[in-house]
């Protein structure tokens, strides 16, 4: 459900744009598997990870290497750079790693 709430917004904040959709498989530490949906739609960019039987929404935000994605709420941060990512909780000092070392799958 959320996946298809963020496509929605996505696809109406740019309704000019043809947006590019791509989900990706992960194989984390621990053997954790995470799923991302990747959405493009013009100059914006979203992601949908699931993980742990949860769904969060991100927004592409400013990084100085990779793609880093940060949720709605500000508590996660899901950060991509090539065929690895990480899933990363709170804020500041708080911040504690969820998951490391995510490779994707191929597929």
């Amino acid at each position: 459900m959320l996946v298809r709430s963020v496509l929605f917004l996505a696809f109406v904040a740019s309704p000019a744009a043809a947006a590019e959709v791509q989900t990706q498989a992960y194989r984390c530490d621990r053997g954790a598997q995470v799923q991302a949906t990747y959405l493009n739609p013009g100059e914006r960019s979203f992601a949908v990870v699931s993980f742990e039987g949860r769904q969060l929404g991100f927004e592409i935000a400013q990084s100085a290497s990779g793609a880093r994605y940060v949720s709605a709420d500000g508590n996660f941060v899901w950060w991509t750079k090539g065929e690895t990512a990480m899933l990363l909780h709170g804020t500041g000092d708080a911040e504690v790693m969820v998951y490391a070392e995510c490779a994707a799958l191929p597929g």
